[in-house]
């Protein structure tokens, strides 16, 4: 345990080093370096893993999105206000700041992303020197390589612009060693094109590695990056770059693994008993291997939810008012699914809000409490997973945009998912009188499916970015009404200023002007 705190600091101290500071390398003669692959795996767990206990990754991506909508007005008392949402919410150039000075917690997503790879780069430059088994450290080397394509892949994907919009625009920086690099090149943003490239460098580096381990070994139950989670992000690389054939066959390969099977919502209680012998409504819990349909489960509960969940449901000290949840699911997410969509019931989390009737809030897909209905952040529960779902998802999108033979994949695709989501008396198969009705279905589907797993934003983004309005509550009789534009400028968000700060060679996204409410 000694050598992984002392590796862990040294790691985590490089990100926050200016141009002019000083790099502590694997082969330095005061670093105690790990020497065999059993010790370099717990390294890999303690510095490159998004695990359960560590936040600050994608923590407000969903407020940006339109499945998300503000609740009615909420109070401030008891030391907690809304208004702290508000920079994100409304898509504020000047949001990191705004967050900042509402005291609302804000944790630095570009610096957090920055020290697990730092971790994983450390780890790649340890392999060449430790002695063990060429299994042994294959394991080692297909998990870091996995995990360094995942974090560039939503680093560019947050504060780059979409590869199918420029992909000459500028990305992000790609640091690829632990220890100082031959020159300052680093620190200075790549395009979003050669950032894709290192992504699918480092996936394909991890799917031929994991190839060469047994086949037992190429996937377990063990919270660690497979063989199946690198090809799922394959998929999504490859179909966010719109190459078709190499998306499809990716996703192809993860729906033909035997290992996962997609989970029937027939098969999941609508209601359960509680301790004091009360129906509930239940929900699943998707980041969790108990799940069929999860292959890799992934970061912390609180930086999904925090933001929608702070004291819903309880009473104020203060006025002795009843409080509610500061975002709910938008009318347009739970518009789009039909009434007997089963998804509606179990994606959805229903939630009383204190003031009569019932709060749509989202999040149904994580452990879910019957105190408040607030997500549980006990050992081993984590907020995200990838999932067979989207496998099927990226494959019907990229034989839909192939056309030809392809709509017929793709129409085959939709329904054997579909099929588990409705009860047999209420589902039809779907049929689709043009390619492009076949297209819009399928897009719509990902936004029903996939909602609130961190694919919206994304999504929207890829898809040409189109407006979408918020309304915020200034008060208890006034709203105000914000618009992100149709391929507007935020749909690449700011760097934060620390990372500015500590990197003077750091670019700043072109930025509009303050966001006024219409």
């Amino acid at each position: 345990m000694k050598r992984i705190i002392y590796i862990f600091a040294t790691a985590a101290t490089l990100i926050t080093t200016t141009a002019c500071g000083d790099f502590l390398e694997p082969n330095s003669t005061s670093e105690f370096v790990p020497e065999d692959a059993v010790s370099l795996n717990e390294l890999l767990l303690g510095v490159a893993y998004q695990r359960n206990d560590m936040e600050g990754f994608n923590i407000f991506l969903n407020l940006l999105e339109d499945d998300i909508e503000a609740a009615p007005y909420q109070t401030a008392t008891d030391g907690f206000d809304a208004n702290k949402y508000l920079a994100a919410f409304t898509w504020q150039p000047d949001m990191f700041k705004m967050m900042e000075e509402a005291n609302s917690g804000h944790i630095n997503m570009y610096e957090s992303y920055y020290k697990v790879i730092l971790g994983a780069n450390a780890v790649i430059d340890y392999l060449p020197k430790v002695t063990d088994t060429q299994d042994n450290i294959n394991k080692v080397k297909a998990q870091a390589y996995a995990l360094r394509g995942f974090y560039y892949f939503n680093l560019v994907n947050i504060f780059g612009k979409p590869y199918n919009s420029d992909s000459t625009a500028l990305g992000v920086p790609l640091k690829l060693q632990s220890g100082i690099e031959p020159s300052d090149d680093y620190l200075k943003r790549k395009t979003v094109a050669e950032v894709y490239t290192q992504i699918l460098s480092d996936l394909h580096t991890a799917e031929a590695t994991y190839h060469e381990l047994p086949e037992s070994e190429q996937w377990s139950d063990n919270y660690r990056t497979s063989l199946p989670m690198v090809q799922l992000m394959l998929s999504r690389t490859y179909l966010y770059m719109e190459r078709w054939e190499e998306a499809a066959h990716y996703a192809k390969l993860v729906i033909d693994d035997k290992r996962f099977k997609l989970v029937d919502l027939n098969d999941v209680l609508l209601e359960d008993l509680n301790d004091d012998g009360e129906y509930v409504r239940t929900y699943l819990n998707m980041p969790t291997y108990s799940c069929s349909e999860t292959i890799w489960p992934y970061g912390n509960v609180t930086d999904m939810f925090k933001w929608g969940y702070d004291y819903a449901n309880t009473t104020s000290s203060i006025s002795g008012q009843k409080m509610h949840a500061y975002f709910q699911a938008s009318e347009s997410l739970l518009s789009s699914y039909l009434e007997w969509d089963l998804r509606l019931m179990h994606y959805i989390v229903q939630a009383p809000d204190g003031q009569g009737g019932e709060m749509p809030m989202a999040f149904g897909k994580v452990n879910i409490g019957t105190t408040y209905y607030l997500p549980l952040t006990a050992t081993g529960t984590f907020g995200r997973c990838l999932r067979l779902s989207e496998a099927y998802l990226n494959y019907a999108e990229a034989m839909a945009m192939l056309g030809g033979n392809g709509d017929e994949e793709a129409t085959a695709a939709l329904n054997t998912l579909l099929e588990k989501r409705f009860d047999p008396e209420d589902f039809e198969e779907v049929e689709f009188e043009s390619n492009s009705d076949l297209v819009q279905f399928v897009r719509e589907e990902r936004r029903r499916e996939l909602c609130y797993e961190g694919h919206r934003w994304f999504d929207l983004r890829r898809w040409g970015m189109p407006a979408i309005t918020h309304t915020w509550h200034d008060n208890e009789s006034q709203s105000s009404d914000y618009t992100l534009q149709e391929g507007d400028l935020l749909y690449t968000i700011p760097i934060p200023d620390e990372a500015l700060q500590s990197n003077n060679s750091l670019e700043q996204n072109e930025l509009p002007g303050k966001r006024l409410p219409q």
